[in-house]
């Protein structure tokens, strides 16, 4: 195959927004090498709302995942993928059944992750994938092994990896950046510390926990206002519960803090709040990606999940703050698929928060 003839990419990744940034490398690298072809990216419902972030990205389809079997979703996707006429598709996920259903889709072209004795028969490029037991380092590099193999396989010796593989979100629209500019107000010298602290509803309900205590929210609201920092506290539907407990324990009278809960009606205007502010401060959710996408300093509150895995930390923007010496983290998704009864590693301190926030305050491209 020659790559002008390539039309039409399908490329499927299925997860939360999170997980779409984190797999924007993928597309945004085949793009940069077939800027002719028509992109389609198959996601879970959930996440819809990412496309308007990835530039690169000329068509969504949502398949409800969470809602029903694998089965249907299954013969879902593979009736999509048949009706298009795709010629290349690119499909994240390590289940055996993966190489079947882009066999089954009749695509010319199909490249996922190498698994076994199925995938190398059935998928015309195979990516490596370590044991799940074995993956380290920074996720989007894990799915990035799909655009190199292919472009790889494609070019040859004319291909360039991109280095360093780290997500780039769109800028957000002029109007969604001159409302965040007229409510954070660059111009003035304090610095704007964008404070988002909820998960997902989902990881509410499958005991995946990942939150902050709200009584140690309000001690690091209260202790960055009194030096003089300006704190916005954001969220979306699924932290209300969140937001309310921080603002319960918060004086009703708080200089310099402002709460902007039900303020942002999209993904776009959380974007361009981010894209404006100095800081976010954050668990492990959806908005510690979007910082990373516009290359935004951020410090994570980390409890079970492996921020080595989820972050970009050679880079001292990204900080991660987790409860050291614990033997037993991270574990989840490595070692169970929930909390344990007693997830000590949430009972991260405000000091070490603080600190955090110190060192990414005093980066040269804040200082100045």
């Amino acid at each position: 195959m020659q790559p002008e003839t390539i039309k039409k990419i399908a490329f499927i990744n299925f997860g939360g927004i999170g997980d779409e940034i984190l797999f924007s490398p993928v597309i945004e690298e085949v793009c940069k090498h077939l800027p002719q072809a028509h992109t389609t990216l198959f996601l879970e419902d959930r996440s819809r709302s990412v496309k308007e972030l990835l530039a690169n990205v000329d068509a969504v389809k949502e398949l409800n995942v969470q809602g029903q079997s694998r089965l249907k979703t299954f013969f879902q996707l593979w009736g999509m993928l048949r009706s298009k006429y795709f010629d290349v598709v690119i499909s994240s996920g390590s289940s055996p059944f993966i190489p079947v259903l882009l066999f089954l889709s009749g695509i010319p072209v199909r490249v996922g992750f190498k698994t076994g004795a199925v995938s190398r028969r059935l998928l015309t490029v195979e990516a490596p994938l370590a044991p799940k037991h074995d993956r380290k380092g920074y996720a989007a590099k894990m799915y990035f092994a799909l655009a190199q193999s292919f472009l790889e396989w494609l070019l040859k010796d004319q291909y360039t990896p991109m280095s360093p593989v780290v997500p780039h979100l769109k800028e957000p629209l002029l109007e969604d950046l001159l409302w965040a500019k007229g409510i954070l107000k660059p111009d003035e010298p304090e610095k704007k510390i964008l404070l988002h602290p909820g998960v997902s509803k989902i990881s509410v309900q499958k005991n995946i926990l990942k939150s902050w205590a709200p009584s140690c929210w309000a001690e690091l609201v209260q202790l960055l206002t009194r030096e003089g920092h300006k704190v916005y506290l954001v969220g979306g539907p699924d932290d209300r519960d969140a937001v309310e407990e921080i603002l319960k324990l918060l004086p009703q009278e708080l200089p310099r803090f402002t709460n902007l809960y039900g303020q942002t009606k999209n993904l776009r205007q959380l974007a361009a709040l981010v894209q404006e502010s100095d800081l976010l401060l954050c668990v492990d959710s959806s908005p510690m990606h979007l910082a990373v996408g516009y290359q935004k300093p951020l410090v994570a509150m980390f409890g079970p999940t492996d921020e080595k895995k989820l972050l970009p930390l050679e880079d001292p923007k990204f900080q991660a703050v987790s409860v050291s010496d614990l033997s037993c983290r991270p574990c989840l998704w490595d070692v169970r698929n929930e909390n344990c009864d007693k997830p000590v590693c949430l009972n991260v301190s405000v000091a070490a928060m603080l600190d955090a926030v110190h060192h990414a305050l005093a980066l040269p491209t804040l200082s100045q």
